[in-house]
């Protein structure tokens, strides 16, 4: 019983073991220690704590990455198999829900375990560098460890309860964020809020809400462990209680899988053209951009949600400014329009992502990339069309991130100027065409690949992109010509694709079209 129960799980960390590209990532991370100890000592030349610079960048840059993980690695360790079509084959063949979870989650658990601990050799430079103990060392590590396991075992939850991987990553990606924003949403609303407005028992459960919610944040357990040593311990109620969250959502989840399979199935059996609920329009004459916009990000009903729920978030901040303030006013002022700039801005980021990284990918795991290879379409034209589908399934969030930045221009631009706007809309094509790339190539770590890829990028793009504005201002200024802003981010953009996005664009055409000759 217990050997049938491993049997997958031992024989996927053999297949980890042997493949080349889980060594590249760890060896990844190590690079990535080599450059965070560059970025502190620039940082913080001058002082002596710069091992405390060192370590928190690293703490902060794993909390990321794993985070991302769980959006798109982990939340697809089962509907992997209902995507195609294997997961009935598993039960038939015998595996219990145990041994599928141990060896489809469990798994890659162990594989980011890893990568954690390739990692923590190299961090007690920190030590050395001064500003950090070796026991806040230890002890982040292990606060680390634990929200790890937290984070894959949630998404193993939406990953058993979910019928497709794309629902799964939507309920996880939801999830993080929520978890994340609501704190601050949370304490912002209930000082705004008068007193008398609301009742009690609501008012105590909107203010020890953060509370309850940070008790598992890893942010605030580094943060308590590099700054307040002396009033904490080794473990904590973080280290406890996610290892207490993880394990009820493994056993929630391998109790329920086969319930939720069944139910999946007979949605699956159940649907088709006479059991649709709503009707799908004609093909386009595009019908890549068609298909992958119906069939792929949600069609028109999701467009209409997405759209909807932008809405209901602008007026919840134009609300709240009302409540707090004591006038009404659709421009959001202070700290409201650059709040829901960073909201909006989020979302786009993840969403972006999310279809760059799974678009192409979703041909690769249905094998349908020689089919339409097949079309009398050129490699160009297809991979213009499917990115043409998920754009359009993105105007919601570019709509109401550039209509937060219109109307609230003010209160946006008091944290962040327009150049740090447009650095960040060009790191997020870059990052976008990163995702896209590491599809073709990896199974489901392209996403948090990408995160890992554009950290570095960030410090070798942005640097020449914020210069050479000025340049061009320099050189028209000196033939006596004094460009607007917007010439001279036309010509950084240019010259960003040039020496970027294109080799990029060339090396996925010539990827999909070798993988499409398969």
């Amino acid at each position: 019983m217990i050997s049938g129960t491993t049997a997958l799980f031992v024989w996927t960390l053999r297949a980890d073991n042997r493949s080349v590209w889980p060594h590249v990532v760890r060896g990844a991370f190590a690079f990535m220690m080599l450059f965070t100890l560059a970025l502190a000592w620039t940082d913080a030349f001058g002082t002596t704590r710069i091992g405390l610079r060192f370590f928190e960048t690293i703490c902060g840059l794993n909390i990321l990455i794993i985070s991302v993980a769980g959006i798109s690695y982990f939340s697809t360790a089962v509907t992997e198999e209902k995507d195609a079509g294997t997961l009935a084959l598993l039960q038939l063949a015998g595996m219990s829900p145990l041994a599928i979870t141990l060896g489809k989650s469990t798994s890659r658990l162990v594989s980011s375990l890893m990568l954690l601990a390739v990692q923590v050799p190299f961090s007690f430079l920190a030590v050395t560098l001064g500003g950090v103990l070796w026991q806040q060392l230890l002890a982040a590590w292990c606060a680390l460890a634990a929200w790890l396991i937290l984070v894959a075992n949630a998404a193993l939850l939406c990953s058993a309860r979910c019928a497709t991987s794309g629902r799964a990553a939507a309920v996880a990606g939801s999830s993080a964020i929520l978890f994340f924003l609501l704190p601050a949403v949370t304490r912002t609303t209930t000082a705004a809020i008068p007193p008398g407005l609301l009742p009690n028992a609501v008012l105590t459960i909107l203010t020890n809400l953060p509370g309850a919610l940070e008790i598992v944040s890893p942010y605030r357990r580094i943060d308590q462990i590099l700054n307040d040593w002396q009033n904490t311990g080794f473990f904590s109620s973080q280290f406890t209680l996610s290892l207490l969250l993880a394990a009820t959502c493994f056993a929630v989840s391998t109790l329920r899988l086969t319930a939720w399979a069944r139910n999946a199935s007979d949605t699956d059996s159940q649907s088709g053209p006479a059991k649709r609920r709503l009707p799908v329009e004609r093909c386009w004459k595009l019908p890549l951009t068609w298909r992958d916009f119906h069939f792929y990000t949600g069609g028109w009903p999701f467009f209409t949600m997405k759209f909807l729920a932008g809405i209901a978030v602008y007026a919840a901040f134009v609300a709240i400014q009302q409540v707090s303030t004591g006038r009404w006013n659709i421009v959001l002022e202070n700290d409201f329009g650059w709040t829901a700039m960073l909201v909006y801005a989020s979302v786009l980021t993840v969403e972006v992502l999310l279809y760059a990284s799974g678009s192409l990918f979703s041909e690769l795991r249905q094998s349908t990339q020689s089919t339409i290879a097949m079309t009398p379409c050129s490699a160009v034209s297809i991979l213009l069309q499917k990115a043409a589908g998920c754009l359009i399934a993105v105007l919601p969030a570019v709509f109401w991130s550039m209509f937060t930045l219109a109307v609230s221009h003010t209160s946006v631009t008091t944290l962040v100027d327009m150049d740090t706007i447009v650095v960040w809309g060009l790191m997020l094509i870059f990052s976008s065409h990163v995702a896209a790339l590491f599809s073709l190539y990896t199974r489901w770590a392209a996403l948090p690949l990408t995160v890992l890829v554009s950290f570095f990028a960030f410090f070798v793009i942005a640097g020449p992109v914020l210069t050479i504005p000025d340049v061009v201002d320099r050189i028209a200024i000196t033939h006596n010509y004094r460009p607007s802003r917007l010439f001279a981010w036309t010509i950084t953009a240019f010259w960003t694709w040039l020496f970027t996005l294109l080799p990029l664009q060339l090396w996925i055409r010539d990827q999909w079209i070798k993988l499409s000759r398969q």
